[in-house]
């Protein structure tokens, strides 16, 4: 089965809505309690929740357009925007194992992306 080049696309687009919820997990977690009411009104968390609802709603009829093998792995670009939005919004350091990691990774899914 070929993979369409749209569902590659849209696996990229899975893996920006992924960072993004990752994010505002991050940004909820210090409210984080087991009182229902407190978690209904986290809207950090449920924003970041929504965010992770929507990448699944995107990823399921791309993964029907191609082959998971090559569909699945450039959901790992989630962690190379999670670094950059980490940097710029909380003001985390990336070390040259943290920079060589994210290279290693875009090299990674460029091969997938390549051979397929």
């Amino acid at each position: 089965m070929a993979t369409a080049t749209w569902a590659i696309i849209a696996m990229m687009v899975v893996s920006i809505v992924s960072a993004m919820a990752t994010f505002f997990l991050k940004l909820a977690a210090p409210k984080m309690t087991l009182n229902l009411g407190k978690l209904l009104k986290n809207w950090r968390l449920i924003l970041g929740l929504f965010f992770y609802g929507i990448s699944v709603i995107i990823s399921l009829p791309a993964m029907r357009a191609g082959e998971l093998s090559v569909l699945y792995p450039f959901v790992a670009l989630q962690y190379v925007w999670t670094g950059f939005i980490s940097m710029k919004y909380l003001k985390e350091k990336m070390t040259v194992l943290k920079w060589a990691g994210v290279g290693l990774i875009i090299v990674g899914v460029s091969l997938i992306g390549i051979g397929q």
